[in-house]
């Protein structure tokens, strides 16, 4: 039997801080939620990705990881401000809010970035590999694996490290790859926030 269905934090209509207007409910990932969303001050669509309370949850009876947890989540939007490239996703803010939820007021913690209607990377790859189709392998790398690479040369020269970088985490603008997700981003530039007996990333 499958899991039941949760219900999205936010809701269609919803305003976060007077700004960002909730459009609709896109994906629910392991700690987050996200929403395409309009920014109301300049009409644009944009993606608002929330920090699952549910989450958050699982560490009811743990302050200091709660907090650490929020604190990695807000660290994405930092590592990502600091990045201006054609292939990385844009981060416009990043902020919290205290919205009334089933009877309680819930505080909502949410970054703002671009928002790319493409599907990812991982579209562009055939199941069986691209084998012996050597024209074909060299278009995907010149189209797609390049593009990528100069992407992750600008993050590292500030000195950031995405740690999970894979299809999933690469949005298609039309053809033009862009990196997203820096939810476990690492670097010289901050203080390890992960535990020691925490592996974080994708395991392949």
């Amino acid at each position: 039997m499958s899991p039941p269905k949760k219900n999205p934090l936010l809701t269609d209509g919803v305003v976060l801080n007077g700004k960002w207007e909730i459009l609709e409910h896109i994906a629910n990932g392991g700690k987050g939620e996200v929403y395409r969303a309009r920014q109301t001050n300049l009409d644009r669509v944009v993606v608002v990705k929330t920090i699952s309370l549910e989450f958050l949850g699982e560490f009811a009876d743990d302050e200091e990881q709660i907090e650490t947890e929020i604190e990695r989540f807000h660290r994405e939007a930092i590592a990502m401000a600091q990045v201006h490239h054609p292939y990385v996703v844009q981060v416009y803010d990043q902020d919290s809010d205290l919205l009334a939820k089933d009877g309680s007021e819930v505080t909502v913690q949410y970054l703002v970035m671009e928002y790319v209607p493409g599907e990812t990377l991982r579209s562009t790859m055939p199941e069986e590999g691209f084998g012996t189709h050597e024209q074909e392998t060299l278009e995907w790398i010149r189209n797609y694996f390049l593009p990528i690479l100069d992407g992750v040369e600008t993050i590292h020269d500030l000195g950031i490290v995405h740690r999970d970088l894979k299809p999933e985490n690469v949005l298609l603008d039309g053809s033009t790859p862009k990196i997203t997700d820096f939810g476990i981003v690492g670097g010289v530039r901050w203080q390890q926030l992960t535990r020691s007996h925490h592996v974080e990333g994708t395991i392949s």
